[in-house]
């Protein structure tokens, strides 16, 4: 089976240090927990890429992003080639395409 390379984008690296310092905020444990269940969630793209579903915005579906849902939360990604290349981490009650468009 081909491992896929996985990459973090800035944004999305930051996107998960501003959920732990939130959420952190008020349970520095919960913020611990959901943390690294967004990594390993993402880690396991490496092996099972195609895990997330095609997004349901059309204009991010034609830029052939995908999505994994952790708890509350959307990680954006898109394969390309023998790499996962992951865009953002948002909160599924954000306006997340239109975070795209900025």
């Amino acid at each position: 089976m081909i491992k896929y390379k996985v990459t973090l984008l800035q944004a999305a690296r930051d996107d998960i240090g501003e959920i732990f310092i939130y959420i952190g905020a008020d349970n520095p444990e919960s913020a611990l927990e959901i943390s690294e269940k967004i990594i390993e969630k993402i880690d396991l793209l490496a092996e099972f890429p195609y895990a997330g579903k095609i997004v349901p915005d059309s204009a991010l579906a034609k830029q052939e992003y995908r999505m994994l849902i952790v708890s509350n939360y959307i990680v954006f990604y898109k394969v390309i080639d023998n790499e996962v290349i992951v865009y953002r981490v948002l909160h599924g009650m954000r306006d997340c395409p239109g975070l795209f468009n900025e």
